[in-house]
């Protein structure tokens, strides 16, 4: 089937427009943007589209290459006569002051982008250029990470008024459809860059894959679809449950768990999802199984909300764990200051053989070493939070930071100050302190990403 025909089924299925509305197209310049963007103007009258435009988000990450980018798909919206709505944002700023990687944070300005568009314009949806290929790299990096959600459903055809046509298309079917077409598209350069996970994946695994299955996409496709009917299902008894066991009262949210103990576990594990969205795998197996708690204990908290279990009572509340200083990226060749700490962390690239022994690196503790194949640079440093954790070199399971201070006798008036070094939301060492299970070095490590700290002369 081709990916005329598969986007149109999914417009008609998956991801139904009410007739006449406008489309807000997300538009990088990207080959799965561009085919987006020719589909629904080429089909335009045939799909009942109302207004069509072009959002573009400069991230400001690549210098002239981002303005090309700009400029690319303005002149694309100008061919096809539909309106231009440029934005900008410091991407690399945003990600260090929040602790996420850049695509996180590119993610994250690029929704709320749109958002204002759609709330300030006549759109009715914004439409994504996600395809078959992203679900599955998506899917195999959640299942690497640690999915709260262990069941297989992926990237949405829709949600809310977001819409993406080409859910089940994949990049080959993409290509395919704008060579026919003869258009044109700007490849991003930073997605052969191995530093980035998603890329590994791409680059890596997915070919592994394909040689099992050369069908491997559209295979996972199909079985994704299937689970995002269970989920929908799964969304809505959860979403009636929820409803009827938990109340608001001002900025305090409570959850009866004697009220939801007595349904089976996925049912529990759904509606303590939609009940805190940002909890993590690792705080839904402290919850679980539900039954009566003694006292009062906290299970979790992050960007400024905290859950806590209270006798027969889940607690979600506003707190203030915002950190004393913003954070930084760290990229190799740009050490990070810390004013107050008077502290300098910087990373740079080794080799193996500089160093005389395996165990060298292990008892260095103002540096922590990293197989580089695995682990590699932009990094990001920012202050411990309450609720942090990480897995410690050496052990299996998660451990509260909070605890690993406790036990190096760290002063609790200097724990809110310590630097963390973060993959993303991965916390890879404590600088000076602890390093993660991360990327070991190994007989077989060649290169090595190192991260080093100056301490000033009072924190010797």
């Amino acid at each position: 089937m081709s990916l005329l025909n598969k986007a149109e089924d999914a417009l008609k299925q998956e991801c139904p427009i009410e007739k006449g509305a406008g489309i807000l197209v997300a538009c990088s310049g990207g080959a799965d943007s561009v085919a987006l963007l020719h589909f629904l103007h080429s089909n335009q009258k045939k799909l009942g589209i109302g207004k069509l435009g072009v959002y573009h988000l400069n991230h400001g990450l690549r210098g002239a290459e981002s303005d090309a980018d700009e400029r690319f798909a303005a002149e694309l919206a100008e061919t096809f006569g539909i309106d231009f709505h440029p934005d900008c944002a410091d991407v690399a700023a945003y990600a260090a002051r929040n602790g996420i990687s850049l695509e996180m944070a590119g993610r994250k300005l690029r929704y709320a982008g749109l958002e204002r568009l759609l709330k300030s314009s006549n759109y009715g949806y914004a439409g994504l250029g996600h395809t078959a290929s992203d679900n599955a790299e998506w899917i195999i990096l959640s299942l690497l990470r640690g999915r709260a959600e262990p069941a297989l459903w992926g990237i949405p055809a829709r949600r809310e008024h977001y819409v993406r046509p080409l859910i089940r298309c994949t990049r080959e079917e993409v290509l395919t459809y704008l060579a026919e077409h003869k258009l044109s598209f700007r490849e991003d350069s930073s997605n052969a860059c191995l530093s980035f996970d998603r890329n590994r994946v791409r680059h890596r695994i997915i070919p592994l894959l394909r040689e099992l299955n050369p069908s491997f996409e559209q295979t996972l496709s199909r079985t994704l679809w299937l689970g995002d009917i269970c989920k929908s299902a799964l969304d809505v008894e959860a979403a009636n449950l929820l409803r009827r066991i938990s109340v608001n009262k001002g900025k305090v949210r409570e959850l009866d768990t004697s009220g939801l103990s007595d349904y089976n576990p996925a049912t529990q594990l759904r509606v303590l999802r939609l009940f805190a969205p940002w909890l993590g795998a690792g705080d839904l197996l402290r919850l679980m199984p539900l039954g009566p708690a003694k006292g009062t204990r906290e299970i979790a908290r992050s960007g400024g909300k905290k859950l806590s279990v209270s006798y027969g009572l889940l607690v979600c509340e506003e707190c203030d764990d915002q950190p004393v200083w913003e954070s930084f990226e760290l990229a190799e060749g740009n050490d990070v200051f810390l004013p107050g700490l008077g502290w300098r962390v910087c990373v740079h690239k080794g080799d193996v053989e500089e160093h005389s022994s395996l165990q060298e690196l292990l008892l260095r503790s103002d540096a922590a070493y990293f197989d580089a194949s695995v682990i590699a640079p932009p990094f990001i440093v920012r202050a411990w939070r309450e609720g942090d954790r990480m897995i410690p070199f050496g052990r299996h399971s998660e451990v509260k930071l909070k605890r690993i201070f406790i036990d190096r006798k760290v002063p609790r008036e200097v724990r809110r100050r310590w630097p963390l070094v973060c993959k993303g939301a991965e916390i890879l060492w404590i600088a000076g302190l602890l390093r993660s299970a991360a990327a070991p070095v190994t007989d077989s490590t060649r290169k090595l990403t190192i991260l080093s700290v100056l301490r000033g002369e009072n924190d010797k």
